[in-house]
């Protein structure tokens, strides 16, 4: 099956065989390998929070914000799927969107793409592929293209990533560090904001005024991020920083939502991002709410 007629039926996706997807898996990979650590984008930007595994709701991203330059999405797209094989689809399918559309899709490096380098729970990717596939000889090839992934974007005055900031770093300290430092990942794909109630043990966490100097640092004026559950649909830190997800695991927690955030130009507080909800079905403008 050709990369076409999966783009042209996501639900192909379901069909192909642990060959198929392997010979998929060596070419997305020299895609990645082009990528840089940071992205640098221009044009209509839409970002997409964690997906952790729901098919469906990807499905409906890619149908309602295809027509942007640059569709982002912020990681952890693997792991505490809703429905059986949810993880392999989704995964699978971005890959392949990944390969045609190289620069339209971004996929950014979430904790549970890093999970070569630092464990994390749950993770049931490579025992999902080996039921789903008969053999777990895929999961190798898809830590190969886990580490070839971007971390960071920078385009419309947003800085986004997965999880938090790398603290004392300017642009050209961003442009030229790796993909895989254990620090940076911490940093990066671990971190959580100090008003969270989430505890992990891990990761770096940020509070208003590290994220205000690493912005102006960095030239940007707005962090968009994923990865905390109780932040969801909240603006914290003066307007800087707003945490979406986009699985509907997680549409209960926080202020709610299945969200993506829109920067169509220039962005210079959360309330510039047009943010949309598809935990109805339906999507609907969505009113972000905002904590200190």
């Amino acid at each position: 099956m050709n990369v076409e007629e999966v783009v042209g039926n996501p639900d192909n996706v379901k069909k192909l065989t642990a060959e198929e997807v392997e010979e998929y898996l060596g070419k997305v990979l020299e895609v990645f390998k082009k990528e840089k650590t940071l992205l640098e984008l221009n044009g209509r930007i839409a970002f997409v929070g964690d997906t952790h595994g729901d098919f469906e709701t990807t499905k409906a991203v890619i149908k309602r914000f295809f027509g942007v330059d640059h569709l982002v999405f912020l990681g952890d797209y693997i792991d505490r799927e809703p429905v059986k094989w949810g993880a392999v689809y989704n995964i699978v399918y971005l890959l392949f969107l990944k390969q045609l559309y190289p620069k339209k899709i971004v996929l950014l490096k979430g904790n549970h793409e890093s999970n070569h380098v630092i464990p994390c729970f749950p993770h049931e990717f490579e025992e999902e592929l080996t039921r789903r596939y008969g053999s777990n000889r895929l999961h190798k090839r898809f830590v190969e293209v886990f580490s070839a992934m971007p971390l960071m974007v920078l385009g419309n005055n947003v800085f986004a990533a997965h999880a938090g900031i790398l603290k004392g770093a300017d642009r050209d300290t961003l442009r030229v560090i790796g993909k895989n430092d254990p620090v940076i990942l911490k940093s990066i794909v671990w971190s959580d904001p100090v008003v969270s109630q989430v505890f992990r043990g891990v990761g770096d966490s940020f509070d208003g005024e590290e994220l205000k100097k690493f912005l102006d640092d960095v030239d940007a004026r707005v962090f968009v991020r994923g990865h905390t559950p109780d932040l969801l649909g909240f603006s914290i830190y003066g307007n800087r920083c707003l945490t979406i997800l986009s699985s509907r695991l997680y549409r209960g927690t926080g202020n709610g939502g299945v969200l993506v955030a829109m920067a169509e130009k220039n962005m210079f507080s959360v309330d510039d991002l047009v943010v949309e909800d598809f935990s109805s079905g339906r999507w609907r403008r969505y009113l972000v709410a905002k904590k200190p």
